[in-house]
This record gives structure tokens, C-alpha cells and sequence, in this order.
């Protein structure tokens, strides 16, 4: 196998994750759920298979990648969610999901702002951000003199921002909104002892977890 081929399997890979940390927040209900940057869209399927979502929808900027399941959804929009204006009534989703795509934003408190006029009054927003405070940034930072952008992970190449949890939560109020739970993912991708230990170290707030936190789950709610 080329370099290139290997990178264009691991890049299908990376889109066609399946977010079982995330749908595990979402209860069974007939629910509008839209996926922000979608990527294949096996999310949106599993959600609608696990009757937690009744109407799917998806952005995605790589046409090509979610051609496969675009059939199975309701509508998806493609283009560049900074550029874009997708005609969604106001108020009309339960749920928006944005994982992983915060950091890739040269704006991404504008774009926050703008999507949560399509969320209900009892809408949520769920958010998976990577935690640029992970002790592994901090060492290379710090003893090794290092920031170096990768292909993948935290300091993933095509990153534009960063975020710790605190700023993960002022992005939110500063939109006016309010965040309701916020959780640890220790690896990624998230094993069942992984999601466990997420839980444990978010309810009882442990000094220095903040180190081990390799990406934050967050849900927000709109202050209405």
C-alpha cells in the first residue's frame, strides 16, 4: 500500500466514526437532529436506527464522503458551514451536534452563534472539542520546547483554535447560552472504561484531571 493510499483509508476512517459517546446523551424520541459536519454520516444513521431521531440532517464540506449515505437523510447541505446559509426555519431542531469541528473554524463562536437560532427553546447542542491543556501538549511544550502539528489528535495540521475548558465555557455563555453538562473523554476513541472514567472525573471535578482530558463532551442550552 502507497503513503497516499494509507492516508486516504485513514482519512475514510476518520469520517465514518461512529459517535457513540454522543448518541448515548440523546434519549429515543422523534427528534430533528442536525449533524455539523456529518462527515459519511454514520451517526445520523445509528440515531435514527436507535429511535433517538425521527427527521437527520447533515453539512459536510467532502461531497464525496457522505455520497454513500446521503439517500438515508432527510437533507444534506454541502458547503462550508462559515460560508454558508442553510434554509432551516428558526427554532426547528432538537438536537445540533458539532464533533470535532470547533477547532477547524477560523470564527467558531460566529458560527455558534448562528446555528442556535435553528435550535427549539428546549433545544440542546452537543459538542466534542479537543483540550489543548492534555498533558502530553503541556511536556512537549514545556521540556521539549515543542508544538508541533501532527496528521491527527489534538494538534491535528488543519486546527485552527484551541480550547480548555474554561474557554470551552465562555464560548458558550458569550452566545448566550448555558452549559449544562460537561464531560471528559480520556482517549479517543472512547472505550467503555474511558466513558466510565469520563463520568467519574466530570461529577467530582478531581485536581488536575483537566490533564488527562483529551477532548470534552459538552451539552448547552439556550437562556431564553
Amino acid at each position: 500500500m502507497t503513503k497516499n493510499a494509507a492516508y486516504n483509508n485513514k482519512n475514510k476512517l476518520y469520517y465514518s466514526w461512529v459517535r457513540w459517546d454522543i448518541i448515548g446523551i440523546i434519549p429515543e424520541g422523534n427528534h430533528k437532529i442536525l449533524d455539523v459536519g456529518c462527515g459519511a454520516g454514520n451517526t445520523l444513521i445509528k440515531l435514527k436506527e436507535s429511535h433517538k431521531a425521527q427527521e437527520i440532517y447533515g453539512i459536510e464540506l467532502n461531497e464525496e464522503i457522505v455520497q454513500e449515505h446521503i439517500k438515508d437523510i432527510n437533507h444534506v447541505f454541502v458547503g462550508d458551514i462559515e460560508q454558508i446559509e442553510p434554509p432551516f426555519p428558526e427554532d426547528f431542531f432538537d438536537y445540533i451536534i458539532f464533533a470535532d469541528v470547533f477547532e477547524h473554524l477560523t470564527e467558531p463562536e460566529k458560527v455558534l452563534k448562528k446555528y442556535t437560532k435553528y435550535l427549539n427553546k428546549n433545544g440542546v447542542i452537543i459538542a466534542s472539542i479537543p483540550n489543548i491543556k492534555h498533558y502530553s501538549i503541556l511536556f512537549d511544550l514545556i521540556v521539549r520546547d515543542k508544538f508541533e502539528y501532527k496528521d491527527a489528535g489534538i494538534m491535528d495540521r488543519t486546527h485552527l483554535r484551541f480550547f480548555t475548558r474554561k474557554e470551552i465555557i465562555n464560548m458558550f455563555e458569550r452566545v448566550n447560552m448555558r452549559v449544562t453538562t460537561i464531560r471528559s473523554n480520556l482517549s479517543y476513541p472512547v472505550s467503555t472504561v474511558d466513558t466510565h472514567l469520563g463520568h467519574f472525573f466530570s461529577r467530582h471535578r478531581i485536581p488536575g484531571s483537566s490533564f488527562f482530558t483529551i477532548q470534552y463532551i459538552v451539552c448547552a442550552k439556550k437562556i431564553n
